[in-house]
């Protein structure tokens, strides 16, 4: 029987506990202990994935201009996704050199390999979209599946007609939500379910036509809580200008200090021994967060789907088991430090493997097996080579990528969405800091000219390019984004999507 032990990180000396779970997943999966504290693993993972920040740069196979999580710096290739999944190229490889440390030929590798620019497929006219497969005319619109007409989304499925919201589910016509499921026509609501016609609501159930009110169940026609007739709840409804920025932000001012602040934030249903937030039918899971059917699982962020013995993971899907550090990865059975991986089985330290057995150091093959460094052997030279790495790595063998492997730095990782270091922490621990995007001087209006009733917004002003007055960063608003907002109902932005984000997901933070 295993037990847990405590051990102190080999970055940050902070002392941390390796659970009993964690203990027997990592000796099923025939790995090393871990000798990083869990937010260490967290960056070293997240160091290798970028969601949100999209640059323009040039396809190295056609020479066209593409949307890219991949800056021109990048000394790697970079293919536009019908490019990368095409027979039009052949991976390289390289002969494993016993003499040089494994991580070092990874990363001459890394190098010489090509990279998808992002990973939309199945998409029709979503250009600026990553991590979401399955959408129609949808914009800036990230980890997504099955939407129609979305704009500013992050982490939404099956949603049509919503706009700057955030882990919605089957909704239609929402602004500024979060944590929501099958609602409709719904403004500024957090963690409401089945509802609709709300505003300024949070953790609602079966409800419609409520306002600035919380905890209700099944109830209609209330305002701050208060029941009121159909009448009496129109006419003061129908008093409020919610196309008016300047209503819309005293009201949302209002909702966060009165009904939002001090109230917990959790979403736990029908979970057995589990601990994290954002769970639905888990059992025996510990630090995990928005994951959905999963059991004996640890420090596991974003999943779905019946996935088992899943520890220091993120974004694991479809019934993968004995998944240890691993990012993006979809049916697939023990397979540790991989990122954007499906149906592989017995892959580790890899990218962007399809249909793999079998591979380890590989990046962007599809259905190989037998292959180190991108070169396939026999499966007899494949075992030899891999216990000789094995061997060489000692006890680091099962820990994550180091960072100076992290394809992206902390600026564009995906880490920020989830914890923080500082910029001394980020360059001790060896990792790249990244540098603030420069602002291209040009003729920005100051947002004061942006209407505050947006039925009153000019011809003119359509695809006027403001600067946002917190980040100091230009933003549009698009056509699309106009024609939603009037349909809703909704005032028009005043701050860059980046600065409306952080606004909207904090309280998932806390």
């Amino acid at each position: 029987m295993l037990s847990k032990v405590k051990t102190s990180c080999q970055l940050t000396n902070v002392e941390f506990e390796i659970s009993e779970l964690e203990r027997r997943v990592i000796e099923k999966m025939e790995i090393n202990e871990p000798k990083y504290c869990p937010k260490v693993r967290l960056a070293m993972r997240l160091g290798l994935r970028n969601e949100r920040n999209l640059y323009m740069r040039t396809c190295d196979f056609s020479g066209e201009r593409i949307i890219s999580v991949y800056k021109s710096e990048h000394p790697f290739p970079v293919y536009k996704y019908d490019y990368w999944i095409s027979d039009g190229w052949t991976p390289p490889h390289l002969d494993y050199d016993p003499d040089k440390p494994f991580f070092e030929q990874y990363k001459e590798l890394s190098k010489i390999t090509p990279r998808v620019n992002i990973f939309a497929p199945y998409n029709e006219n979503c250009d600026y979209c990553n991590a979401a497969e399955k959408n129609r005319n949808c914009y800036m619109h990230i980890l997504a599946d099955r939407c129609e007409d979305c704009y500013y989304t992050h982490g939404v499925f099956g949603c049509h007609d919503c706009i700057d919201s955030a882990y919605l589910h089957d909704s239609e016509l929402c602004f500024e939500c979060v944590d929501c499921r099958n609602c409709y026509r719904c403004r500024a609501c957090f963690l409401t379910d089945n509802s609709s016609n709300c505003n300024f609501c949070f953790d609602m159930r079966g409800c419609s036509d409520c306002f600035m009110s919380y905890g209700l169940r099944n109830q209609k026609y209330c305002i701050n809580n208060q029941q009121l007739s159909k009448e009496e709840y129109e006419k003061k409804m129908n008093e409020i200008n919610f196309n008016s920025h300047s209503v819309f932000a005293y009201l949302k001012d209002k909702f966060v200090k009165e009904i939002l602040t001090g109230k917990p934030y959790k979403r736990l249903i029908n979970t057995e021994n589990s601990t994290g937030n954002f769970l639905i039918n888990t059992k025996n899971c510990h630090h995990c967060y928005d994951v959905e059917d999963a059991e004996d699982c640890m420090y596991y962020w974003v999943g779905a789907n019946g996935c088992k013995d899943v520890v220091h993971s993120h974004a694991i899907v479809d019934g993968s088991q004995l998944i240890c550090g691993c990012v993006s990865t979809t049916e697939s059975y023990n397979c540790h430090n991989v990122v954007g991986c499906w149906t592989c089985k017995d892959c580790c330290y890899g990218e962007f493997l399809q249909g793999c057995n079998d591979c380890f150091g590989c990046i962007s093959l599809r259905y190989k097996k037998y292959c180190i460094l991108n070169k396939e052997y026999s499966e007899e030279e494949y075992k030899e080579i891999k216990s000789d790495i094995i061997k060489k790595m000692g006890d680091y063998y099962g820990n994550p990528f180091p960072f100076d492997c992290a394809t992206f730095s902390y600026l564009d990782s995906a880490f920020k969405d989830y914890d923080t270091f500082t910029k001394e922490e980020v360059e001790s621990m060896g990792w790249r800091y990244g540098e603030e995007q420069e602002v291209e001087a040009g003729d920005y209006e100051d947002v004061s000219n942006i209407p505050d009733d947006i039925s009153n917004l000019e011809d003119s002003k359509i695809e006027t390019v403001f600067l946002c007055p917190i980040s100091g960063k230009p933003f549009k608003i698009i056509p699309q984004e106009i024609r939603l907002l009037k349909k809703i109902k909704a005032p028009l932005p005043r701050a860059h999507h980046e600065v409306r984000y952080e606004e909207r997901v904090r309280f998932r933070k806390k």
